[in-house]
């Protein structure tokens, strides 16, 4: 009794976030992080292995985020906290393997929001040549981050009003395209071979597989803000997952064979180009699609945020960072976890622009780096805590600690895989690693308790229960 009181004692003075979220706007979060996925980026793999081999390379990473979705939904109903992977792993290895994940997680979700915030920019350059790229993408983070400051009821509304109306333009693209495909075009890349391009191909295509599901680990750091983490979670990881890959597969599809693999395989934007080669320029889903492919960035950039603010605000709370991060507004917004971040990936646009083409692959590979490490981190985590710790878990998925090996396995292939077109990724990533452990270092490690404020937060309510 006398140890209950006194941790809850100890929590009381942590900033702790609103619950304002049900399974509809978890749900919405979970696939709005992923769906831009499906309007570019993921096309870009296809030339390298055809249709064909793509399918194996989505297979591959169906499985992937599977088992990942599986033991990170019983991982977020035992620990619901912001930190999502963070706290998982701080649990699970301490101080040091907590920050470890946490840097990855930001290394992912701060870069990511700027190769989105750059798509976004040279779409509208597009339509309206007069507004530069980083004037269309300044204005976008200042929107979004915006909205976010005014509370997560109101940001979590909007995201799923933006992932709603993306996922219908993909149903009515896969309704007029399907009855046009044809075999000639879905498989014109290697005529039919399963791998034209042989394992090279194949490998070249799995981080582009990946794109389809890349970010839906991010949903636990919402955990503080559901009504009831411990059964909306799992069931938004879950439902998500399985929107996505049907989206996935149907996206493929329908481009690839409305296109041509070779013509989709090269466009930057996928999903017009299928359009105007299989239905002609002139048909009236053109400009829909086009026009709603921007909802789907905005949908994904804006999720990002959320994420990237509640790991800081995480980091922040444990001291790691300093404590002004973690400060809540009256809405019980993290306002310096929203603004700093977003002020990093805003200056990251200005220099992708900056620099020679290549720039913004190498930082999309970066934020592939930093999805794989925490993967990696998390899955240990998971293993670990199965043998050490005794956690009140609502969910046991069927296999025990299977699903946590499997993705551990495919997060080691996808790391390499992920980094070899833009081995300058690999020494970004090192560089930066090396800049945030001197922080930790110099600053952290002194700071945060030996106690794990992760522990703090959730053996009250264990204790409760």
């Amino acid at each position: 009794m006398i140890y209950r009181q006194e941790l809850r004692t100890r929590s009381a003075k942590f900033p702790r976030l609103v619950p304002v979220a049900g399974p509809l706007l978890l749900w919405g979060l979970g696939v709005g992080y992923v769906i831009s996925g499906d309007y570019y980026g993921w096309n870009f793999g296809l030339e390298a292995t055809g249709y064909l081999g793509y399918l194996i390379a989505l297979a591959f990473a169906a499985v992937l985020y599977a088992a990942l979705v599986l033991a990170i939904a019983e991982l977020s109903a035992a620990l619901p906290h912001a930190g999502g992977p963070y706290a998982f792993c701080r649990l699970a290895m301490g101080r040091l393997g907590g920050y470890l994940c946490g840097v990855a997680v930001l290394i992912e979700y701060v870069v990511a929001p700027a190769a989105i915030a750059t798509a976004i920019g040279a779409y509208v350059n597009v339509l309206v040549p007069s507004i530069p790229v980083l004037v269309s993408a300044a204005m976008v983070y200042l929107l979004s981050i915006a909205v976010h400051l005014m509370g997560a009821h109101l940001s979590l509304s909007l995201e799923l009003v933006l992932t709603t109306l993306a996922l219908l333009m993909l149903v009515v693209f896969v309704a007029v395209g399907l009855p046009s495909v044809t075999a000639d075009r879905l498989l014109e890349v290697g005529r039919g071979e399963v791998l034209p391009k042989g394992a090279g191909g194949l490998w070249a295509a799995l981080p582009s597989a990946a794109w389809f599901f890349l970010a839906i680990e991010g949903l636990p750091m919402a955990a503080e803000e559901a009504r009831d983490a411990r059964r909306d979670l799992p069931v938004a990881l879950v439902a998500s997952f399985v929107t996505l890959a049907v989206a996935a597969v149907c996206t493929l599809t329908v481009s690839a064979g409305l296109g041509g693999a070779a013509a989709v395989g090269r466009a930057d934007a996928p999903l017009p180009v299928a359009v105007a080669i299989g239905l002609g320029q002139s048909h009236w889903l053109l400009r829909p699609v086009s026009l709603v492919g921007l909802a789907g960035l905005l949908a994904s950039f804006h999720g990002i945020i959320l994420s990237y603010s509640r790991q800081v605000f995480a980091l922040s709370r444990a001291r790691y960072f300093p404590g002004f991060l973690s400060k809540l507004n009256g809405r019980k917004a993290p306002v310096w976890a929203i603004v700093v971040p977003g002020a990093v990936s805003l200056a990251l646009v200005a220099l992708g622009l900056a620099l020679p083409g290549q720039a913004i692959p190498v930082l999309v590979s970066l934020s592939v780096f930093g999805a794989a490490i925490s993967y990696i981190l998390t899955m240990v985590a998971a293993i670990l805590l199965r043998r050490r710790r005794d956690l009140d878990r609502p969910l046991r998925p069927p296999g025990g600690s299977a699903a946590a090996w499997i993705a551990l396995a495919l997060s080691a292939v996808l790391l390499p895989a992920g980094l070899r077109e833009h081995p300058a990724a690999m020494a970004l990533g090192a560089l930066v690693y090396g800049i945030f452990l001197l922080l930790y270092f110099a600053y952290g490690r002194a700071r945060t308790a030996a106690a794990s404020v992760e522990e703090e937060l959730v053996l009250p309510g264990k204790s409760e229960a």
